[in-house]
């Protein structure tokens, strides 16, 4: 087994180098995260969900046990945080707020590097795309009802799903497999061009969020939130994991992604629909820092899947 302190220099080292890139620069020199963000939406996670799936096969039976497995964790965390929004005696508002925190991780500009930086193939990758695409999904339906206290239709709430080019990507790629098209080679060099991309915009973008963060940690929530999720997601995913029979490198990236921090995304959440803002904020900073250590023990203690 690999040591912590070999996965913490090799694997999470060179990510949070990059954060905190942009975490000096957003200080020195402030950008606009609002266009660095609209870039990977737009370009950059089209281009590398194309590209990934494109190329990268996952089975009918496995693709079906994962996204089942995942929304089965999902429903495990839901109900787990609604148990201690109530020993926490939360209101309404403090209640979505806390529940995003925990249900909502970082699937995109966190794991997409890590998850490249230790595999190195497109088998674990296309599983870290799924996942992505589970938690974006569930984000922009449950956690925006979560979140609203409007009447907002679940059906606007889907119909925002087919409003974002990562949806018409995935479509075009599994279009072009069955079809058996071939991308003509221009095409293809730009798209893995812009692919590539990606992490490093992505890692000082994340950096220039939580630059934008004040870190004051005023309550006990926090802490309980960041616990819940940096702890208490990977092993129910490890759990759901045993349970669903599934093992190796899928169960790996399952339960990499389920000990993420926090979505940068419930902050905007937050903001948008008054939903305590500055816990959010709060949680996704502090989650952030804190899986610099706990991430290393998760993926030491995965390679026994």
């Amino acid at each position: 087994m690999q040591t912590v302190s070999f996965l913490f220099f090799n694997i999470i080292l060179p990510i949070f180098i990059p954060i905190g890139a942009g975490y000096l620069l957003q200080r020195k020199f402030p950008l606009n995260v609002a266009t660095l963000t609209k870039i990977q939406f737009y370009i950059f996670i089209p281009a590398l969900l194309f590209t990934t799936i494109y190329k990268t096969e996952l089975n009918s039976a496995l693709l079906k046990d994962l996204i089942l497995a995942n929304l089965v964790l999902f429903a495990l965390l839901w109900v787990v945080c609604l148990g201690c929004a109530r020993l926490l005696k939360l209101d309404a508002s403090k209640r979505s707020a806390f529940i995003n925190s925990v249900c909502f991780y970082n699937s995109g500009n966190y794991c997409i590097p890590l998850v490249q930086l230790m595999y190195h193939t497109a088998f674990a990758f296309s599983v870290q795309i799924v996942v992505m695409l589970i938690q974006q999904l569930l984000t922009n339906t449950i956690g925006v009802m979560n979140a609203s206290s409007s009447n907002r239709s679940w059906k606007a709430a889907v119909l925002d799903n087919f409003r974002m080019p990562m949806t018409y990507a995935v479509l075009l790629a599994l279009l072009c497999r069955w079809l058996s098209i071939d991308v003509p080679k221009p095409l293809w060099t730009s798209m893995d061009l812009m692919a590539q991309g990606l992490v490093p915009t992505a890692l000082v973008t994340l950096g220039a969020q939580l630059a934008s963060t004040r870190l004051y940690v005023r309550n006990f929530r926090v802490l309980v939130s960041n616990g819940m999720r940096l702890l208490a997601g990977p092993l129910l995913a490890a759990g759901v994991c045993w349970i669903w029979g599934i093992h190796g490198v899928v169960a790996q990236v399952m339960v990499i992604c389920a000990a993420a921090p926090s979505a940068v995304n419930t902050v905007l959440l937050a903001i948008e629909y008054k939903s305590d803002p500055e816990f959010a904020s709060q949680t996704v900073f502090l989650s952030t820092l804190l899986s610099a250590l706990t991430m290393p023990v998760v993926i030491a203690l995965v390679q026994f899947l």
